[in-house]
């Protein structure tokens, strides 16, 4: 049973654009699919397993399967490209794009301070063209950047000079601001949410992972985000000792049944991308509204994921249990 809450919109305004998300919503790999490409004797048979599919051109550009995030990348270009024509609103793209601008960022702030160059690892996915942002920071003319992007780049150099040159804590910063900037776009209950709920299962993650460290007392100020559904005021409130507080404040919502996994990293991780991609289908086939146009983005970012694991676990020669374990379906 869906314990999410159904999320419905009547704007006909993306009808055409649900049509053509539902036929490909068809071609969307299933558990079935996926023990198929498992199955493979190695990365060059998956390879060839892909051909006949929608990552099948991507995938005839490369001359070894060693370089499928090439051919990935390639696709999620191409995948972002076709959902911003289907919705055809820059603000609503500019969300969708958004975390990649931040990482973009982050990118580069990096390489301004090591004076290095380190534009390779940006995304072409961000709102911002990566060449543009790229020639930005080179002439430090910020002020062709929207403002809350200035105020990230501000808010990132401070955290950074005010606490001993510390690289992990200027993530942190901009981590704080992307998901400020994701969990406010008013024009969409169901985006808003989805990243509400995203926000909520990482401060969850990451108050794991500092105890684990024991490090919680020190860095959770720093480290937990705002714009959760639990905010992060209450979170801090709880005073929690250990992970086995934990049920105190989370016994009662949504995210109860990812304690169960509270003592094992991969686990929880696995659980919450669980969670995360149930609330998007929970709207896949019920409105005529942008709803499942995003669903859909969001899936399809999820089977690159799964289809990129299998290719490590092919090349390392992971056995087919644990990569299928590892699979988020």
């Amino acid at each position: 049973m869906n314990k999410f809450k159904k999320t419905r919109a009547l704007d006909t305004r993306y009808a055409y654009a649900c049509g053509v998300i539902r036929a490909k919503e068809t071609k969307l790999f299933d558990e079935k699919r996926f023990e198929r490409f498992i199955s493979s004797e190695d990365a060059r048979e998956l390879t060839s397993a892909l051909h006949d599919s929608d990552y099948g051109p991507y995938f005839r550009n490369i001359d070894s399967p060693h370089k499928y995030e090439d051919a990935f990348l390639e696709a999620r270009v191409d995948l972002f490209n076709e959902i911003e024509n289907l919705i055809d609103e820059p603000k609503f793209m500019r969300v969708l794009r958004g975390r990649f601008d931040f990482h973009n960022l982050t990118v580069l702030l990096k390489g301004k301070i090591a004076d290095k160059d380190f534009t390779p690892y940006c995304s072409p996915l961000g709102s911002i063209p990566s060449e543009e942002l790229t020639e930005i920071f080179k002439e430090e003319s910020y002020n062709k950047l929207p403002f809350y992007i200035q105020e990230t780049i501000e808010t990132g150099i401070e955290a950074y000079f005010t606490h001993h040159h510390n690289l992990f804590l200027l993530n942190l910063s901009i981590d704080r601001e992307m998901a400020k900037f994701l969990t406010t776009y008013p024009e969409n209950d169901f985006l808003c949410e989805y990243y509400k709920r995203w926000v909520d299962v990482t401060n969850l993650k990451t108050i794991i992972r500092l105890f684990f460290l024991n490090r919680y007392q020190e860095l959770a100020l720093f480290a937990l985000l705002q714009g959760g559904f639990i905010p992060k005021e209450e979170i801090l409130r709880g005073k929690l000792e250990s992970v086995e507080n934990l049920s105190l404040l989370y016994h009662r919502t949504v995210y109860s049944s990812l304690l169960e996994y509270k003592e094992s990293f991969s686990g929880i991780e696995k659980a919450a991308e669980s969670l995360l991609l149930l609330y998007l289908r929970s709207v896949a086939y019920e409105s005529i509204g942008v709803e499942p146009i995003i669903s859909y983005l969001f899936q399809r970012e999820n089977e690159v994921r799964n289809i990129r694991l299998t290719f490590i676990g092919k090349i390392n020669e992971v056995d087919d249990k644990v990569i299928k374990e590892r699979l988020i379906l």
